[in-house]
């Protein structure tokens, strides 16, 4: 057990950064101007990207129309379940790969998944997903920024509350896919029209992402807690 607890001390930071890099991203610039892992399950990899049964990498595709175009394949970093919840890794969890340079981050999180199925967020209010952001780490079940050729910085795509967003898991975890229509990035110049009497808006965005996981690791009610009790020791709550 202090060996599993070690390994999951030397994981949390580095996970956390990239977490609160994302939400202080989306915020700033969208809002203010395993007891015991179980056996894995081991899938196919996704068409076009191969994925590596060893390392458990899986394989994924995102594709952007409307204001941004993307067709892009990209690699599964983790595949995790816990009991559902509001800790840390409560949950269904789905992590692209990092180093991608179009894709800047990619993640899936279902506080709420039990079981197979679809599953659509509840409240799509900037305020409802600031404050998940604030208690569990994350923006909502679809964290996106993406890098767009010649593009200047990365643009973060955020639920509105016209947003549709359906995310269905299935394979026991092994798989999923989000079907979404009308996110939107935060206002920049370039969308700004002076002549233009109507609000100025971002670029709306719809599109999917589908993902095959190399495998499932799974933590039991124990461990879930133990994490969570660690991580809040590690970075305390402001």
């Amino acid at each position: 057990m202090s060996k599993i607890k070690a390994r999951f001390a030397t994981r949390l930071p580095s996970r956390r950064m990239t977490l609160r890099g994302g939400i202080l991203f989306a915020a700033c610039a969208g809002l203010a101007c395993s007891g015991q892992k179980s056996s894995g399950t081991t899938t196919d990899s996704a068409a076009g990207v191969a994925a590596s049964s060893e390392e458990g990498t899986g394989s994924g595709h995102l594709r952007l129309t409307g204001g941004l175009t993307l067709d892009r394949d990209f690699l599964v970093d983790e595949c995790q379940i816990a009991p559902p919840g509001a800790g840390l890794l409560s949950g269904y969890h789905m992590t692209a790969k990092d180093g991608d340079s179009t894709i800047t981050m990619l993640s899936v999180v279902l506080k709420n998944y039990d079981k197979d199925g679809p599953y659509s967020p509840a409240d799509k209010s900037a305020e409802a997903q600031v404050g998940e952001a604030m208690s569990t780490g994350v923006m909502g079940p679809l964290s996106l920024i993406v890098a767009p050729p010649n593009s200047p910085m990365p643009v973060g795509l955020m639920l509105k509350p016209a947003s549709k967003l359906v995310i269905n898991i299935s394979g026991n975890g092994a798989k999923g896919d989000a079907q979404f229509s009308d996110l939107e990035s935060p206002i920049g110049l370039a969308d700004i029209d002076p002549q233009s009497t109507a609000p100025p808006h971002g670029k709306i965005v719809s599109g999917s992402v589908s993902w095959t996981c190399g495998k499932v690791d799974r933590l039991d009610a124990q461990m879930n807690d133990a994490v969570n009790g660690m991580f809040n020791k590690l970075v305390p709550k402001r």
